[in-house]
């Protein structure tokens, strides 16, 4: 016996010292991810400067970069269709914001379309967040009624667009006629879009939190939202966190949505827009979900790729005729 056990053992050190000393087995190829843009890349495109800037509030970010198409001399009194360019950066003055949009501005103009992109204080600036952010984006948009006549705007054709946290602020002001009373952001007779395309954005604070705050900083999402009562339960914490910031709490708006999300898009991956377009449809408004197959968090704004060419069509397709 316990020469067979020495016999065994002699086997197995030779087997494995063979293993080791043979050349290493092949291994599959790894496939290669794309190259994928940043935002010195986007800040690197064409683009024109706007035809006006015009201010909707008194704080240095509360205004808009107007950008108008050469007038069609066979239609010289037409309505222009307006796309209204919500600019992302984490919510954060210190990220790049409406700049990274002049590129996109300026492909939508050449298209036909009046440009209003706008800019509103962030959560690191004096009066952003709750509920600052929101107000301004909602005084913004709303702007389009005094400055319509005098440029043309077809108030009955508007696109929100929104990317990345402009994506979840294009989705919340869809939705904000259905406010509750007593909050804060609600205002009487807010302009309503005909449709909305968030390209690689969040349609929900609630179910995205960790995420946002991988990526933004764990205290964004909570300036972005009330603070709860002292003794509410966490159920109650969350109703009254989300009740009105939230977008997928305001559903149904009665707003068809596109989550145009890149396939790579490592900030707000696909499943981001899935959810949301899940839970639209669930509660009875048109949603769906497009991936722009090789693209990330910023193919999608970039005029010249291909992910930038299927939000205009999406834009498109939003737009009633």
């Amino acid at each position: 016996m316990k020469g067979m056990m020495m016999f065994r053992h002699s086997a197995v050190a030779l087997f494995a010292a063979a293993i080791f000393a043979s050349p290493a087995m092949p291994q599959a190829k790894q496939p290669e991810l794309p190259r994928l843009m940043t935002p010195r890349s986007v800040l690197s495109l064409p683009a024109a400067r706007p035809d006006a800037t015009i201010r909707y509030g008194e704080a240095e970010s509360q205004f808009g970069e107007l950008f108008l198409p050469k007038p069609n001399p066979e239609t010289p009194d037409a309505l222009r269709p307006v796309v209204v360019l919500v600019h992302g950066g984490c919510w954060k003055k210190s990220v790049a914001g409406h700049e990274l949009l002049r590129p996109a501005a300026t492909a939508f103009a050449e298209k036909g379309f009046a440009v209003w992109s706008v800019t509103y204080r962030r959560v690191d600036e004096d009066g952003g967040g709750y509920p600052g952010t929101y107000q301004d984006v909602g005084a913004a948009i709303d702007k389009l009624r005094d400055i319509a006549s005098e440029n043309k705007l077809d108030l009955n054709r508007i696109i929100l667009w929104g990317h990345s946290a402009g994506g979840h602020l294009a989705l919340w002001a869809a939705g904000r006629h259905r406010l509750p009373d007593a909050s804060p952001l609600k205002t009487a007779d807010p302009l309503k879009p005909r449709g909305v395309l968030s390209v690689g954005g969040f349609g929900s604070l609630a179910e995205w939190e960790s995420s946002i705050s991988d990526v933004c900083g764990e205290d964004v999402v909570a300036k972005l939202t009330p603070a709860a009562a002292d003794d509410a339960t966490p159920e109650q914490a969350a109703a009254t966190r989300f009740a009105d910031t939230s977008p997928d709490r305001l559903l149904p708006t009665a707003v068809p949505v596109i989550m145009l999300h890149g396939v790579f898009d490592p900030v707000a991956f696909p499943a981001v827009g899935l959810s949301y377009a899940a839970a639209a449809r669930k509660a009875g408004d048109r949603s769906e979900v497009q991936l722009a197959p090789v693209a990330g968090h910023f193919e999608v704004i970039a005029p010249g790729t291909p992910a930038f060419a299927q939000g205009l069509a999406a834009v498109l397709k939003l737009l009633p005729k």
